[in-house]
């Protein structure tokens, strides 16, 4: 275990992070009280001068270990800025500083033991004109290196060996020929850092750099030596990584030295949950001798020719007589007859000369003894434990590996506890069969579920709050720290485990920087100009809804709406291709059941939903009825859109908030109440810029991939910590500035557009640097005349009411002969009443007819009439007794008759 002293900066920021994320009381030089990274118990400890491991007391139940670097990635991500000397004095008084400490701190070396086989060198990638300290070893032929500084920057050029390498190995300087030669055991292993871990362990080791490098160069060299030294061949052990191609690699390499006369033997890391390297273990002090012992052993069973073979390697070591294990790529299990064990046993001694049996008699025995059965014809292993909290379902989370590869299966907790649920289940893997008993069945997950891990879970796709982290389908962001999703489908932030079980929206997000095509926002100004940028402005902060919510209580929704052949559809599904979703607009809410539309709009967190088309006329009343946009006004503050009932036994419901934003797309306005108007940003497409250019700059847009785009996501979702104090002030500011010019008189309409606004300038030299302050400014005064025509929309009547006072006024001031107001004596009014309108809608139609003139359609008039400003709806289908026809009853709708200029003076 790594016992030197940690440097005092890091040491610092390590018990930050141990304190934060789990809790634990100093005592002396102990840290004790720590929550287990496995467990979850607060039973682990660590060094407090030198905590570099910690540490699960629970011996029996857990007794995990865990270094910090895998608990605390980011500490270790810049070794230059933490560990370079300051001065150029003492960088030239130490010119590998910064390696040393990568070495000491990061793979846990004495120093001390290795210094001079190595060099501090930079790599610069001009691609991504990126550049970083490394720590160099020669090679016959080259070198090899491993990039220090936030290596996964360079993707798989972190690590590089430069220079033909075949056939050859490194070998540490301080071997000679000599000490080849009188070796007894000689470790060959994949990673330089692997051979320099079995090399403290006190062994001869090599690194072949690839577990498809067979050293013959190396062997060769070990046999000139041993001739020269007139010595016996050492063994030569192959210790790859614990990998499946590590293990096809020992099995190619047995069989390519054998050939040449050598003993070959094998070691392995411990199988598990949690896959280490050697370096790993030598970092958890676990390469002591009696560590190494066991690695041994699982080198053995690799090489293992037979299930049989194998069962009898274990059964030697364990002596338990039944148990199961894997071979290959299938489960099986071993139980031993002991009536037939000790007939051969006695038989054995029958034909001996003194009645003793050797081992190698009494391993007979025991191969004739012991029933190996395959069980399974696939490896199926649980990974962790998932739970949807609020349906309570719960799945076990398994990889099943066959001779076709690995594919990963959640199962139910009734998948597991009978045999037959579990057969039907596993074969959802092609060729996956079980056919062991239910008892054996018992006693595998017993085994293999024990202290499994739990991983929580979201149900949905984008920003979680309650962790502060945005997970997409293959990659999270997490406090501006970019992570892809780890081999088990989840994603590890110290000790937070966390995953989606939402499967849709599905999202490919580029997280190569290098592809990053950074010329998209010319073009996107070039093609659509303000609108394009205030467009970009709303989708850019829905990626931070819930935290615009979070301190302003709401987000506003936003109407794009233009002509066809204006451009709405190529801007829309560019913006998406930002967000790494390709090929998509929206859906129409009106070819959606009430059922699809609630999972469109609870599927995602942090991200729009668009609606296409809805401005359609329905058919039927039926269908007019089948989406209101009332519906959307708890949207507007994230709250519920829609319940439904758990599927237990109990009362329990389930009212998932609304955490996206609303987009809606279509050729026509809304036309809805007040209360939703006030909600929107309305913005026009038009044709009527476009030319040459725009289409030039539009068709690019068109052609842009998703993998060249959605770069953009991860820049600013990164960038989060920078926005939002930007965004805050700058809200507060702009809204502010709406309401003291006296235009704007409605709060939220003041509100809707300063955040939009704030959004904007955060496009700019504020926030992501995207567009020219010039650009920014055009989109900014554009957002002001969004927010004065938004109030003159709320303040005026919906086009169809005002047509529908344009005819009456015409139709009752033509002539005596034609008039639509029929108030006068009623069941509640025997007086008339003067400022009252009553008009009756089917007699209004008639005349319209009688005149040529258009009849607004009667079905939507009734549903906006109730809107009217101008002359303010009171009633709807009144009863009234008529005035212009000797008293005959009529249903009306009644209106408020607005003064006469006569009347107001």
């Amino acid at each position: 275990m790594t016992d030197y002293t940690m440097n005092a900066s890091l040491q610092s920021d390590v018990l930050r992070e141990i304190e934060f994320n789990y809790g634990g009381k100093i005592k002396g030089a102990y840290i004790n009280k720590i929550e287990c990274p496995s467990c979850g118990k607060k039973e682990a400890f660590t060094s407090s001068e030198n905590p570099w491991v910690i540490k699960c007391g629970r011996a029996n139940n857990c007794g995990e270990s865990h270094h910090i670097k895998e608990l605390f990635p980011h500490l270790f991500e810049s070794w230059t800025e933490r560990y370079q000397p300051k001065t150029e004095p003492e960088r030239i008084a130490n010119p590998t500083a910064v390696a040393d400490a990568y070495l000491r701190d990061g793979r846990g070396f004495d120093v001390s033991k290795i210094k001079g086989w190595y060099t501090q060198e930079w790599y610069q990638n001009h691609e991504i004109n990126e550049g970083s300290t490394t720590v160099r070893f020669p090679m016959p032929n080259g070198f090899w290196e491993r990039v220090l500084d936030r290596p996964e920057r360079f993707g798989k050029l972190k690590a590089r060996a430069v220079g033909d390498y075949k056939g050859l190995a490194w070998l540490p300087p301080v071997f000679t020929d000599t000490d080849l030669a009188n070796a007894e055991r000689i470790v060959i292993t994949e990673g330089i850092f692997d051979a320099i871990s079995w090399y403290h362990a006190g062994y001869v080791a090599a690194s072949n750099i690839s577990s498809s490098n067979y050293p013959s160069a190396l062997l060769a060299r070990i046999k000139k030596a041993c001739a020269a030294e007139n010595t016996k061949l050492p063994k030569i052990c192959f210790a790859q990584d614990g990998d499946k191609a590590g293990r096809n690699a020992i099995k190619k390499f047995r069989a390519l030295a054998e050939r040449d006369g050598w003993t070959v033997c094998a070691a392995q890391p411990p199988s598990g949950r949690r896959s280490h390297d050697w370096n790993d273990l030598h970092q958890l002090g676990l390469m002591e001798a009696k560590h190494i012992e066991d690695y041994f052993h699982y080198g053995d069973l690799v090489l293992a020719n037979s299930a049989a073979e194998k069962a009898l390697l274990m059964y030697q070591r364990r002596s338990r007589r039944e148990f199961w294990f894997t071979y290959e790529t299938s489960l099986y299990w071993f139980k031993l007859d002991m009536d037939a064990y000790d007939k051969e046993v006695r038989d054995a001694e029958g034909e001996g000369d003194n009645g003793s049996l050797s081992e190698k008699e009494r391993a007979e025995a025991l191969r004739n003894a012991g029933a190996v059965n395959r069980i399974a014809t696939a490896i199926p292993r649980p990974l962790y434990f998932q739970e949807n909290t609020v349906t309570q379902e719960q799945w076990y989370y398994f990889s099943v590996e066959t001779d076709e590869g690995t594919t990963k299966l959640a199962f139910t907790p009734k998948h597991l506890t009978s045999s037959s649920e579990f057969k039907n289940r596993l074969l959802a893997v092609k060729n996956a069969w079980w056919v062991g008993e239910s008892k054996q069945l018992e006693r595998l997950l017993m085994d293999m579920t024990h202290n499994l891990k739990t991983v929580e879970t979201i149900d949905f796709i984008g920003y979680d709050k309650g962790h502060k982290t945005y997970i997409w389908n293959d990659v999270a962001v997490r406090e501006g720290r970019i992570q892809k999703i780890n081999a088990e489908d989840y994603y590890q932030f110290g000790r937070l485990q966390l995953k989606t079980l939402a499967s849709s929206p599905e999202l490919d997000i580029n997280t190569n920087a290098r592809e990053y095509n950074t010329e998209w926002p010319r073009h996107l100004a070039g093609a659509f100009g303000s609108t394009g940028i205030i467009s970009l402005a709303f989708f850019f902060g829905s990626l931070f809804a819930e935290q615009i919510r979070q301190t302003q209580k709401s987000y506003p929704f936003f109407e794009l709406v233009g002509e066809a052949g204006a451009g709405k559809t190529t801007l829309i599904e560019f913006l998406w291709k930002l967000l790494g979703r390709d090929e998509h607009e929206g859906f129409d809410p009106q070819k959606s059941t009430v059922a699809a539309r609630a999972r469109l709009f609870s599927q995602v967190s942090n991200m729009p939903v668009v609606l296409i088309e809805s401005d359609r006329e329905a058919t039927d009343s039926a269908k007019a009825k089948q989406f209101d946009w009332d519906d959307l006004k708890t949207a507007f503050n994230g709250r519920s859109m829609r319940s439904r009932g758990v599927k237990n036994s109990g009362n329990d419901t389930y009212e998932p908030p609304f955490r996206g934003t609303i987009v809606i797309s279509q050729n026509e306005q809304v036309m809805a109440s007040d209360a939703i108007l006030s909600r929107i940003c309305h913005i026009t497409v038009t044709r009527e810029f476009q030319n040459g250019d725009t289409k030039r700059h539009a068709e690019w847009l068109e052609r842009a991939s998703v993998e060249e785009l959605s770069y953009f996501i991860l820049q600013a979702t990164s960038a989060e910590k920078n926005i939002m104090p930007v965004f805050e002030q700058l809200s507060v500011h702009y809204e502010n500035e709406l309401l003291i010019n006296g235009q704007i008189r409605m709060m939220r309409i003041a509100k809707n557009h300063g955040q939009l606004m704030a959004l904007v300038a955060c496009l700019g030299s504020q926030g992501l640097n995207l567009f020219t302050d010039d650009e920014v400014n055009a989109a900014l005064q554009r957002c002001r005349e969004m927010a004065h025509q938004r109030q003159q929309a709320i303040n005026a009547d919906h086009p169809l009411v005002q047509e529908f006072w344009e005819a009456v006024d015409y139709i009752d001031g033509y002539s005596e002969t034609y008039k639509l107001n029929h108030c006068g004596f009623d069941s509640d009014d025997h007086d008339g009443n003067p400022t009252r309108w009553a008009i009756n809608l089917k007699e209004f139609e008639t005349k319209c007819g009688d005149f040529k003139l258009r009849a607004p359609d009667i079905r939507l008039l009734k549903a906006l009439l109730k809107t009217s400003k101008s002359r303010k709806f009171q009633e709807a289908n009144v009863t009234v007794r008529s005035k212009l026809s000797e008293g005959r009853v009529l249903k009306c709708w009644i209106f408020e008759r607005p003064k006469t200029a006569k009347e107001k003076n």
